[in-house]
């Protein structure tokens, strides 16, 4: 689509995607005076009643898929000459903009990862893959909640609904290598593998296999290795690159079963205890050197017994305020006991015989 859309009642402000199929707008809906976002169907898709009745199929089941990582729908509009959605806009920042250069830290990323597979738990019960998220994909509401605005990428898990044809974007770095080489038996492993790409890239601030143009991107996927981020990023916790590690699989046999012992695997990463089941070697994302692993590990041991530290403290500090009450409280009894004593004495001197 060349220029700024134009649709009856809709003042357009922003373009946010620039998806070739139905890129993703900003706009004001004048009627109800609201922000809005719109994913607007090019005339590709609207040329081809195939595709577009795969996009509208994925659109209504997004309509009805349980999870946050998705922004609502309003409505799906579709006539002879125009078609397109109308989503809630919640004000998302994208996290690129957000970051401005920085990196995440390993804190903030184990919590993104936490929010972002919960969301994925959701997506995977609506039978849907997303399969194109990379940084400049996810933004963020209130600081840490991931949202996926832009829906052109996702697609049906494979048996459960007709899919458009794979379209070329360039999140080459992070799309698994099966969906490229099987893009009709994908299913939500795919997006793990995406997880493990974007949590390295803002993590340690390097796009796995940036630098390669995107025809070699995929056979580097699977015939190379990115430096762990425990090699890049001092202190880097040697479980949650385990974490991402088994995320980045090449195989998505060895990945993870299903969200759920993803979201295990990133609480225990959390107590730095490394990730469970296998962990094969073929993973995107190479091993840590040895010294970094120990540097890392003897970082989160000390961690862990500050933190120890911390709570014996705060114990103690409640159980010694609840003495102190206690005490308090004995002191004030006994000075009232001995106030009604020496009252009573004083009466019985002054006005008994």
């Amino acid at each position: 689509m060349t220029g700024v859309p134009e649709i009856e009642g809709f003042v357009f402000r922003q373009q946010l995607t620039q998806s070739a199929r139905c890129p993703l707008w900003r706009a004001e809906q004048t009627a109800l005076e609201r922000d809005v976002l719109v994913a607007v169907f090019e005339p590709e898709a609207m040329a081809d009643p195939a595709l577009g009745n795969a996009l509208f199929a994925v659109a209504r089941t997004m309509a009805q898929a349980k999870t946050a990582l998705l922004p609502d729908v309003i409505d799906i509009i579709r006539t002879e000459t125009q078609a397109y959605v109308i989503l809630e806009d919640a004000h998302a920042q994208n996290v690129v903009q957000l970051l401005d250069g920085r990196r995440l830290t390993p804190a903030q990323a184990l919590r993104l990862a936490s929010r972002l597979a919960e969301g994925f738990v959701g997506l995977h019960a609506a039978h849907l893959v997303y399969g194109g998220l990379r940084p400049r994909s996810l933004y963020l509401v209130d600081g840490m909640e991931p949202l996926l605005p832009d829906f052109s990428p996702m697609r049906f898990e494979a048996g459960y609904g007709e899919n458009p044809p794979v379209e070329p974007t360039g999140s080459a770095p992070y799309v698994a290598p099966e969906q490229y080489l099987e893009p009709a038996a994908v299913d939500t492993r795919a997006d793990m593998f995406a997880l493990g790409m974007t949590l390295y890239a803002l993590t340690t601030g390097q796009v796995p296999f940036g630098a390669l143009p995107p025809e070699e991107i995929l056979q580097a996927k699977l015939t190379s290795a990115v430096p762990s981020p425990c090699d890049l990023v001092p202190n880097f916790p040697p479980a949650l690159a385990g974490v991402l590690a088994r995320l980045a699989q090449r195989d998505p046999q060895h990945r993870y079963t299903d969200w759920d012992e993803v979201l295990f695997d990133l609480h225990q990463a959390g107590e730095g205890i490394a990730p469970s089941g296998r962990n094969p070697s073929d993973s995107v994302i190479a091993p840590p050197d040895p010294a970094a692993r120990a540097r890392a590990e003897r970082t989160i041991r000390l961690s862990v017994a500050d933190l120890r530290r911390m709570r014996h403290e705060r114990a103690f500090r409640e159980r010694f305020s609840w003495l102190r009450l206690l005490g308090c409280l004995l002191v004030l009894s006994l000075f009232f006991t001995l106030l009604a004593g020496g009252l009573f004495w004083l009466f019985r001197e002054l006005f008994l015989p």
